[in-house]
């Protein structure tokens, strides 16, 4: 399976991390273009989850939440983790996925980058303050900068959280 993109959005849509995998085959595209490409993501995932847990037959308060996992297109799936606080953990990657039942394998990836990358190194970092991080294109050469109030924000890549994400995923075997 290839895995085209991995993104973090916080509640509001906001990117607090991007990278790109497997770009052989992608066209170069324009930081703007980019940045409107998340932004259709994260709209398209806000939507159908309303969609999901309006219309769900489960949604009388007293069952668990029906969430959206993935969407799958004839050409490529979204693969998404939401949890507790709203952050969506999102994989995009072509539709060679075994599924073996349950939760997908990517899913369970998404579960783990969540509970033990993002939460062991960022949100436990001494530098991290909920609301302060620095948006995704910022410079990664300091941990903190001064942001237009005045106020420090913490830039996600000064942590060990992508190489500790590149190195979980590239021993997948489903990772290519």
């Amino acid at each position: 399976m290839a895995v085209y993109s991995f993104h973090i959005f916080d509640r509001k849509g906001k990117t607090l991390f991007t990278k790109r995998y497997n770009t052989q085959n992608q066209i170069k595209q324009r930081p703007e273009e980019e940045e409107e490409q998340r932004k259709l993501i994260f709209g398209s995932l806000f939507s159908l989850r309303e969609i999901v847990t309006t219309l769900s037959p489960m949604n009388d308060g007293f069952s668990e939440p029906t969430v959206l996992q993935s969407i799958k297109t004839g050409a490529c799936t979204l693969h998404v983790y939401e949890t507790m606080s709203g952050m969506r953990l999102v994989m995009y990657t072509d539709n060679y996925v075994a599924n073996s039942g349950g939760d997908s394998p990517v899913r369970e990836a998404l579960k783990h980058i969540y509970s033990d990358i993002w939460v062991e190194y960022v949100v436990r970092s001494p530098l991290y303050r909920p609301g302060d991080l620095m948006p995704v294109s910022g410079n990664g050469n300091n941990a903190t900068v001064k942001a237009t109030d005045g106020r420090n924000k913490f830039d996600i890549r000064s942590t060990e959280f992508e190489k500790r994400l590149d190195t979980f995923l590239t021993k997948k075997s489903w990772f290519r």
